[in-house]
Formats: C-alpha cells, sequence, structure tokens
C-alpha cells in the first residue's frame, strides 16, 4: 500500500503543482486525466491534497486567455465535483471547506433573491457538486453537520429552493431540488423506502427540518403549480420532495404523545392569568419545537400547501398525477395523526385519482383508499368522523358541480365527475358510508338529485325530429345518438356520469332518489329524470321492486304517448271572422293596442271585440307541442323511455315476462315510428329485449309472439284512434317475419283491404299502402323473387356489319340444294308409288287426333292471390290527388308485379287495367310522379314485353319525346354548380334517358318508332349539355347498337353528315360499293368527343 501510495503521489505532484500555480483548462484536464488512472485507495488518502488546489483557486478572480471568470469557476467546480465524486469524505472540515466555497460562489445577499450573478451552467455545476459532497460524505460527519452547523444547511437549502424556483433551464431546476434532498437528508440515494435508516442521524435530520419546514415547502409549492415549468419532469420532482420532506418531518411515529393532563396542569392553567397581568411587557413565548403544539400548529399551515397541491390531479401527465398520489397516499397513511387538517383533502384527491384513464394511478389510489379504510388500528371513532367530513366535502362537491360543467375546461369536469364518483363508491362500499346513506336526508337527496340532472343535461336539436325514408330499417344503434350531453363533450366524461348513476341504483338511498327522480318526471317531463332513472334501474344490484315501480311509471298512456308534432299556424280566416281580411284582420292585434279604437269604445264595424269582450286565445291543438322546443324535449324523452324498457327487460331477464304482453306491442310501435330518433330507440329496445327474454334475436322473438301482435294489430284497426299505430306494428311484424307466420299476416292484409275502400279511414290511406309496400316486400323476400334486370349481351352477340347478308347467301344455296334432292327422289319413282304413298299418309293423319282431357289449372298460391287484391286495390289510388298517395301507389306496382312474373294469365289483365291510370300521370302529373310512373313502366315493359308496344308507342313515348326536346333547351350549359342540377326537371331528364333504352330493347321498337327514339336523344351527345346527360346518351346508343347495330349504325352517320369514304370489305359471292359519309366524324364539333367515346366502348 505505501509503495502504491509513494507511487501515486510521485504521479500526482507535478499535475498538482502545475494546477496550483497555473489553473488553466488544460492543466484541470491533464489533472483529471492522472487522478482517473490511480487507484481508488489512493485517491481516498489523498483526496485533501487533491482538492486543495480546487478550495484555492475556487473564490479566487482568475481568467485565462480565452476564459473568463464565470466560465473559468464551472471548469474548477466540475474538476472538483469529479474528485469528490470518487472519494469518501472522511474529514468534517473538508466537507465544510467545499460548502463554504461553493455557497460563496452562488450567494450575495446584496442581489434580488440573495443569488449571485452568473451564468446558469455555474449554477448547474455547484448544485451538483455540493450534490457529490453531502452524498459522498460519511454518515458521522453528515450527522455533526446537521447537529452544529444549521444555519449554514439552511443557506444551502434556501439558495436551492429559490434557484428551482427562479430560473428557467429544466436540468438546472432539476439540481437544485436534488441538491436541496441531499441538505435535508431526503435523497434516494441516502433514504430506504422514504426513511433515513440511521435512527440518530433521521432524529437530528427531522430537527433541523422542523425549523424551515414551512418555507421550504411553500417553495416547493409555488415551483409544483407554476404554469411555466418545462415538461412534467420538474413537478414530479417537487412533488417528490414535498411528499419526502413532509412526511420525514410530520410522521406519526416521530410526533410525541400528548401527556396525560394531571392536577399541577390544571392549577397552572388557573394561576396563569393571575400572575401574568402585564401582558404587554411580555415577550413572545416559543413553542418548542416538535412538540403536540408545534404539530397543531405545522398541521393547519400545512393543510394549505395540500390543498394547493391538489390542484394537480387535473395534470395532463399521468407521471404527476402518479407522484401526487404517491404524496397523498403517504399522508394518509404515515401522517394521519399529525396532518388531521389535511385529511379530508387527500383523501378527496385519491378519491379523484381512483378513476383515472391510466391502470397504475387509478389502481394505486384504489389501494391506498381500501388500505386506509381496512386499517385495523383506526376505531370506528374516527372512521365515523372521516365518513361525516367525507359526507361534508362530497355535498359541497355536489353544490359547486354545476358552475365547474359550465367551464370550458374538459380536465376539471372530468376530475369533478370523477371525484363524485369516487364519493359515490366509497360511501356505498363501506360500512360507515352506508350509515352516512341511511341519514341522508329529504335535502340532501334533493341536492345530489339536483347535481345529477345538471350533469346529465342533454342537449336538443332539430335532428330529433328528423323523419326517416318510408320502408327503409336501419341497423340497431350501439349507442344512444338521441342523448348528446350539453356540458359533457368528452366520452370520459360521459362514461363516468353513467357509472355514477349505475353506482347510485344499489345504494341504500336509492329508493329515495327515485321518488324524487320521478317526481320530476312526472310533474316536469324532464328527459334529464328519465335518463338517470335508466342507470339507476338498470344497475346489476337494483331491486326488482324499485324497477317495477319505474315500468308501471313508464308505462303510462300520458307519460308513454306524448305529443311530437308541433301545433299548426292558425286556420285561415271565414266570413264569421272578418268580411274582408284586406280591410281589418281581427288576429292582427290585441286589447290593448286596437288600431283606432278608444278607451271603452267597441269595434262594431265586423267583429264585436272590444275592451269589454277582448278576442279569446287561440285553442290549442290537442295533441301538438306549442313550441318546437317543447317537441324536441318530448322526443328526447320518449327515444330515452323507449331505450328504458329495453334497458329494464335486460336487467330482470325471465322476471320480464309478466310486463312482455303488456310491452311488445309498445315496442315494435316505436320501431314503425316515422322519426327516425325514435325508430333507433325502438330497434335497440327490442333488442335488449329479445336478449333478455332469452330470444336469439327479435325475428325469433316475433316469431314466437306473433299470433298475440297480430291479434293486437286486428284490435287496433278496428278503431279510428289506434289504425296508426297498428299499421306501425304491422310493418315491423312484417320485416322481422317469416313464412311461418304468413296465415296471421294473410288475414290482417285482408282487413287493411277492406278498410282502404272506406271514406271514414281515408286520412290513413299512406299507412295502408306502406302496409301494401312491406307485404310485397316479405313476399319477395320470402319467395326469392328477383326484379327483372336488362340483359347485357356478350361480346360474342354483338352483330357484324355484313353478317346477316352472308347468312342470307349461304341460307339460299342450302335451300337450293335441298329442292334439288327432292327433285331427282320423286322423278325416279313411278305414279303407283307416289299414290301409295299419299293414301298412306292420308290415313295416318286421320287417325291422329288429340284424346287427352283438359286439366284444371291449380289453385293460385294463397300469396299470389293476396297479392293480386293489393294491385287491384292500389290502381284505384294511382289518379290520387295526394302526391305522397300516388307516389306510394306506383311504387307498390312496380314491386307487386314481379310477383305475378309466372303467371302470365293473371298479369297481363292487370298490366291492362293499369294502363289507363298510367297514362294519366304522363300526362297531367310532376316530375317526381313521372319518375315513378316511368318506373313502373319499364317494369311493365320487362315483364309484358310486346303486349303494351302499340299503347306504349302511341300514348307514351311521344310526351316522353315531347318533354326530352324542351328540356334539353334548358339543361344545355348547365355546368356542375348550375342550381338547375338540383331542380325536379333535371332528376325526371336523367329518369327518362335512363329507362328509354330499356324501353327500346323490351318494346322491340323498329323503323320509324326507334328513329323518334334516337332522334330525341340526339342533343344529348353534344359537349354542351351536362356531363351525366352525355353519358347517359352515350350509353343509350351504346345498348342499341348491341340491339340493331345497323339501324343505329345509319342513324348515327346521318347524324354526322360527313363526306368521308368507308371502303367496302371484299366479300366471296359479293360485290359491295363504298359508302359516302361515316358515323364516326361529325362535321358538328359537339358531338366528336361522345360519338368517340360510343364506337369505343363498342370497341371494348
Amino acid at each position: 500500500m505505501e509503495n502504491d501510495m509513494k507511487e501515486g503521489f510521485a504521479r500526482i505532484k507535478p499535475v498538482c503543482d502545475s494546477l496550483m500555480v497555473c489553473p488553466t483548462p488544460d492543466n484541470i484536464n491533464c489533472f483529471l486525466v492522472e487522478v482517473m488512472d490511480l487507484k481508488k485507495e489512493v485517491v481516498q488518502e489523498l483526496q485533501q491534497y487533491l482538492l486543495f488546489p480546487f478550495l484555492t483557486h475556487i473564490t479566487a478572480s482568475l481568467t485565462s486567455a480565452n476564459v473568463n471568470k464565470s466560465e473559468m469557476q464551472r471548469i474548477l467546480v466540475d474538476g472538483m465535483k469529479s474528485v469528490v465524486g470518487m472519494v469518501r469524505i472522511n474529514s468534517f472540515e473538508l466537507c465544510m471547506k467545499i460548502e463554504f466555497a461553493l455557497l460563496q460562489i452562488v450567494f450575495d445577499k446584496t442581489k434580488p433573491g440573495m443569488l449571485a450573478d452568473g451564468s446558469e451552467e455555474l449554477k448547474l455545476s455547484i448544485m451538483e457538486c455540493l450534490t457529490v459532497t453531502l452524498l459522498n460524505t460519511e454518515v458521522k460527519h453528515r450527522e455533526m453537520l446537521v447537529r452544529t452547523q444549521v444555519p449554514l444547511l439552511a443557506q444551502a437549502v434556501f439558495i436551492s429552493v429559490h434557484i428551482a424556483k427562479l430560473y428557467k433551464s429544466r436540468a438546472l431546476r432539476l439540481a437544485a431540488i436534488n441538491c436541496l434532498l441531499a441538505h435535508t437528508g431526503m435523497h434516494p440515494l441516502m433514504t430506504y423506502n422514504y426513511r433515513i435508516t440511521n435512527p440518530s442521524l433521521e432524529k437530528v435530520m427531522v430537527d433541523m427540518l422542523a425549523s424551515i419546514l414551512p418555507g421550504v415547502l411553500s417553495s416547493l409549492q409555488d415551483i409544483a403549480v407554476s404554469h411555466d415549468n418545462p415538461g412534467h419532469g420538474i413537478v414530479v420532482a417537487a412533488l417528490d420532495a414535498t411528499h419526502r420532506i413532509l412526511c420525514a418531518t410530520m410522521a406519526d411515529r416521530l410526533a410525541a404523545a400528548p401527556a396525560t393532563p394531571t392536577a399541577r396542569d390544571f392549577a397552572a392553567l388557573v394561576l396563569s392569568p393571575k400572575s401574568n397581568t402585564e401582558v404587554s411587557n411580555q415577550k413572545l413565548r416559543d413553542i418548542m419545537k416538535r412538540s403536540p403544539e408545534w404539530y397543531t400548529m405545522a398541521a393547519e399551515k400545512l393543510s394549505l400547501v395540500t390543498k394547493s397541491l391538489g390542484t394537480l390531479r387535473t395534470h395532463e401527465h399521468f407521471k404527476v398525477r402518479r407522484e401526487l398520489a404517491i404524496m397523498c397516499s403517504r399522508i394518509l397513511n404515515e401522517c394521519n395523526l399529525s396532518m388531521q387538517p389535511s385529511m379530508t383533502v387527500v383523501l378527496e384527491v385519491l378519491i379523484a385519482l381512483s378513476k383515472d384513464e391510466y391502470p397504475e394511478v387509478s389502481k394505486y389510489c384504489k389501494n391506498a383508499v381500501d388500505k386506509y379504510f381496512d386499517n385495523p388500528d383506526l376505531d370506528d371513532s374516527k372512521k365515523n368522523k372521516m365518513m361525516d367530513n367525507l359526507c361534508d366535502n362530497f355535498f359541497t362537491t355536489l353544490e359547486y358541480l354545476p358552475s365547474v360543467l359550465n367551464n370550458i375546461n374538459a380536465s376539471r369536469k372530468l376530475s369533478a365527475l370523477s371525484l363524485v364518483h369516487g364519493y359515490v363508491s366509497l360511501l356505498k362500499g363501506s360500512a360507515h358510508g352506508k350509515r352516512a346513506w341511511e341519514t341522508l336526508g329529504d335535502g340532501a337527496a334533493l341536492q345530489l338529485c339536483a347535481a345529477l340532472l345538471e350533469a346529465a343535461r342533454l342537449d336538443r336539436s332539430l335532428t330529433l325530429l328528423t323523419t326517416r325514408p318510408a320502408g327503409v330499417t336501419s341497423a340497431p344503434p350501439t349507442s344512444s345518438p338521441w342523448c348528446k350531453f350539453r356540458h359533457v363533450e368528452e366520452p370520459r366524461c360521459a362514461g363516468v356520469v353513467r357509472a355514477t348513476c349505475s353506482l347510485l341504483g344499489g345504494a341504500p338511498c336509492a329508493a329515495l332518489l327515485l321518488d324524487r327522480l320521478l317526481h320530476e318526471l312526472q310533474h316536469q317531463r324532464e328527459p334529464e329524470a328519465a335518463f338517470v332513472i335508466n342507470l339507476m334501474a338498470s344497475a346489476p344490484d337494483s331491486s326488482p321492486d324499485l324497477i317495477k315501480r319505474v315500468l308501471d311509471a313508464y308505462l303510462e298512456e300520458d307519460m308513454w304517448y306524448l305529443p311530437l308534432e308541433v301545433n299548426t299556424s292558425d286556420p285561415p280566416l271565414t266570413e264569421e271572422d272578418t268580411l274582408d281580411v284586406n280591410v281589418y284582420n281581427p288576429r292582427s292585434w290585441i286589447k290593448d293596442s286596437v288600431p283606432g279604437l278608444f278607451e271603452g269604445a267597441t269595434e262594431v264595424r265586423y267583429t264585436d271585440i272590444g275592451y269589454q269582450k277582448p278576442r279569446p286565445a287561440p285553442t290549442r291543438q290537442p295533441g301538438a307541442c306549442a313550441t318546437l322546443a317543447e317537441a324536441q324535449r318530448n322526443m328526447t324523452l320518449a327515444c330515452i323511455l323507449t331505450e328504458g324498457v329495453g334497458m329494464l327487460a335486460r336487467r330482470l331477464g325471465h322476471d320480464f315476462h309478466p310486463y312482455m304482453m303488456r310491452t311488445i306491442c309498445l315496442m315494435l310501435e316505436r320501431v314503425g315510428s316515422p322519426y327516425e330518433m325514435l325508430h333507433l330507440a325502438g330497434l335497440k329496445a327490442v333488442n335488449d329485449y329479445a336478449i333478455g327474454c332469452g330470444h336469439a334475436d327479435v325475428k325469433q322473438l316475433i316469431g314466437e309472439n306473433a299470433d298475440y301482435c297480430t291479434h293486437q294489430v286486428t284490435v287496433k284497426l278496428k278503431k279510428a284512434w289506434n289504425c296508426e299505430s297498428a299499421l306501425q306494428i304491422l310493418s315491423v311484424v312484417m320485416e322481422y317475419s317469416d313464412p311461418s307466420i304468413q296465415d296471421y299476416l294473410y288475414g290482417i292484409v285482408q282487413d287493411v283491404l277492406v278498410q282502404s275502400c272506406d271514406k271514414y279511414y281515408e286520412k290513413n290511406l299512406n299507412s295502408y299502402l306502406q302496409v301494401f309496400l312491406t307485404f310485397i316486400e316479405c313476399i319477395r323476400k320470402w319467395y326469392h323473387i328477383e326484379t327483372p334486370r336488362e340483359d347485357k349481351p356478350s361480346p360474342e352477340e354483338r352483330i357484324d356489319l355484313l353478317r346477316d347478308v352472308v347468312e342470307y347467301e349461304k341460307a339460299a344455296e342450302e335451300e337450293k340444294r335441298l329442292l334439288n334432292e327432292i327433285a331427282e327422289e320423286s322423278s325416279s319413282k313411278s305414279p303407283e308409288e307416289m299414290y301409295k304413298e299419299d293414301l298412306s299418309s292420308r290415313e295416318e293423319n286421320a287417325l291422329d287426333y288429340d284424346d287427352t282431357v283438359t286439366k284444371e289449372k291449380p289453385p293460385l298460391p294463397q300469396h299470389v292471390a293476396v297479392t293480386i287484391a293489393i294491385l287491384r286495390r292500389c290502381l284505384h289510388f294511382v289518379s290520387s290527388s295526394s302526391r305522397d298517395n300516388t307516389l306510394l301507389s306506383l311504387q307498390v306496382l312496380e314491386r307487386a308485379l314481379a310477383v305475378l312474373a309466372p303467371h302470365e294469365d293473371h298479369l297481363l289483365p292487370l298490366v291492362h287495367e293499369a294502363w289507363a291510370p298510367l297514362v294519366t300521370r304522363f300526362e297531367l302529373s310532376e316530375p317526381p310522379v313521372l319518375k315513378k310512373a316511368l318506373q313502373l313502366l319499364v317494369t311493365m315493359a320487362e315483364l309484358s314485353k310486346d303486349f303494351i308496344h302499340a299503347r306504349t308507342v302511341k300514348e307514351v313515348l311521344p310526351h316522353m319525346y315531347k318533354y326530352l326536346n324542351k328540356s334539353s333547351k334548358d339543361s344545355r350549359l348547365k355546368d356542375a354548380g348550375s342550381w338547375y342540377r338540383t331542380t325536379a326537371a333535371y332528376s325526371l331528364q336523367v329518369a327518362a334517358l335512363e329507362t328509354l333504352p330499356r324501353l327500346a330493347v323490351d318494346l322491340a321498337l323498329q323503323d320509324d318508332t326507334l328513329e323518334d327514339a334516337m332522334l330525341c336523344v340526339d342533343v344529348y351527345l353534344s359537349d354542351k349539355q351536362p356531363k351525366p346527360l352525355q353519358a347517359l346518351a352515350v350509353k343509350f346508343f351504346t345498348k342499341l347498337l348491341d340491339y340493331d347495330y345497323s339501324a343505329v349504325w345509319h342513324h348515327l352517320r346521318k347524324l354526322c353528315d360527313n363526306k368521308e369514304v368507308l371502303k367496302a370489305p371484299s366479300v366471296k359471292h359479293l360485290k359491295l360499293q363504298d359508302i359516302v359519309g361515316t358515323p364516326y366524324t361529325p362535321t358538328n364539333e359537339e358531338y366528336s368527343r361522345n360519338m368517340k367515346k360510343i364506337f369505343d366502348k363498342m370497341a371494348n
């Protein structure tokens, strides 16, 4: 060892002398290189010698050639830090020298904040060097430093917290906090599980901390809650330092137990006021450190710190929330007695963070709260007192919840809602919390209901009243689109609201809350009340009795059937109101503002209304809402009630069967509602209904209860006020049924057929037609009846220009050959043989007669017979004055005719009967009706072919040609942004051009009729027409080229009107002439592009 020391000293002395004489960066680097090469034991023994040059020059006014004083000091401090990091300081004096030297550089009481001027890099090096010095000082010297040099440590702590608070550099601030922890003995490398393992050192360190605790923690609080922190690391470090220092100082295990008072204490208390009469001349009495009085005073002051730090529970970074949770958990479990004023605050933070989105945070907080309340050392009186405090805080939170929800800060909303959820979960889960619920008064229940209703406040928009397309059934929604929260935008916040209401369903106070909410629902018709009731009643631990109460309230007729339509305007004036509305309108004024009427006078010119007899208020239309807002509210409530029945059915399961017969038709009625939102709510509810009652799906539910549903429909159809409800139920039953229940449906359809003839039920005609359409769609679905599709000829079937001529020549040659063979065979027979052959053929013809008996045709299938009856009934409504009824009847005819396709003897008479009303629609109807009539005409042409050829050519096609020619002028130069493309006339143009090629093929148009069709479409080949119409015109000619190539080719040739010569191909046995004029290059440039497209498509 001595040899190593001598060798090491010999190596280090020259560089050490150079550093002592000239402290330059190069000399410092050479010094450090040599030190790094020495053995650890040698460096340990020579530590004072190695550090002497640094301690000598570190405070001197040194400069180098290119380095200023601050930079030179930084290099020296870094060098000293490197040496200190390699040794274990075994000299108290050396530790003191290092501390004094470094603090002297950074401390200046004449400067603001008492921080000397200097670069941030120098201060960073000093903070790191101070930290390393304390970490590498032996425990006995560190203990002596704490015992004897409290002012010095206080100065170091003061400098550390001020640097961490005032500077911007992230690295410097983190280093300052680490330096603070090192000087308070709370650095992670000095502790084990947040505790100082040396008892004596722990005692003196805690005594020292007690003298500087308020200032240190308040500064750390300012650092943690500052809005200028660069990132989350500084906040985490500040919180970590806070709970390390606070819990070490205020730990229950170190607090002195209060002494039991004696008689002498009471005597001194009585005599003290008598002996101390001159109070103003007495000095302030110092409170002994870490006495019970000191702990009480410190706890009150530190409660402000914990309350301020509690706001960090809404911080965006999960590591900050996790460190805050650790702090609160340590205070709760380690400082329970000494930090009583802060207990409710830390519990509130832990409860709020127990619903954090990060499982690491939420699980930690939940375990901390459970551990606290499961602690056997905590007696019942303290737990009851804590629960009482929590209840007070709970209702305080509820009081301020509406103002928080009206804020725009989403994190605050989430924190407040999570806190409410945590309170409910805690009070519900613990035995002491149940006592609090049982003592819940009516006022507290009212406050809780008001907070829940405000949290669940729903937004109402015009989309709630939108209607859905007839006959369209949507998929069951996975969410509730009718429930859009007004104050809660984030999905997580909405989830917390739902979870809180669900928790209350199993609370001891659920019945009391339900009474308040049902009262609110029945008297105010608030949708939010129904929303909360749904979640409470459908909770897994809710009481079946409460669920039945809710169902009974929901299914009351005045609650279930709320008006959804807005009251219409006043009816038009009649002669009983005024003789001439232009002269006098009695509805244009009220009794306080009658034009030209003096006080006490009476208006007698047209009415007897005056001040003595004012105009009566208009009567409200029954079954309608007064305002749009009321209709929106009722729609929201109806959707929530419908959804609630499905939720409760799913919750009760098989116990819901007593309500099944009462509710199944109500659910199906909601599914058939014309309102989109109510329809979706019904779909969601009926699916929950089916699952709750043990069915695989809605189809099985309806199949097993088809007899009851159809019976209810039959009963409702016989009541005028229930007719619409019955039709809605019937349409849903048909949608979800299969052929197994068709016998029930046939009877209902027959009843509808009968009622549709009654003028009394004419107002329900639209609903009847909807039933017919739904029934036809079900028949098509059950029996797999497909819509006729237009035939697409294969490429092999396309006609060549001269193919017909070649085939004709081949057939003529074959005919000539066969005639020659017959002539040769006849010339070889004698006349007698020919006579015998003629006689034999006559005898065979005489015996060849048909002796078969004509069989009777089998009866029509029942679904075909019902379809025929529906078709005959709908024929009467094609000419209806109501456009909606006309459109529906035309749609029913179009869809039903395909059912009769296999039964031509019944199909053609019905086509004949439908012709007359259909033609009238083409003459006098609006574009939407004409469009639907065109679709029906195409279907009739596809099914009956040439049966309607003559009538269509004579009575319908001229109207189409006339309209296309006339509207082509309107559509010319109408680009994509033109208003014309949004009109019904343009839509009819598109429909006519789409149907015309199909009609031409199905009706087998030829010669002049085909030429007329092509002439009316020619104009749409112009590039001045809208592009969709050009595309339809190209498609028209392309399809007709497949149908009759030669006619279309000749027509396009005339349209091009050019002088180009088309060379004739060479064909055997034929001599063809060249043709002047081709269909490929039009003289009018407007047609060039589309003409090219036609033949390009043919080539492909």
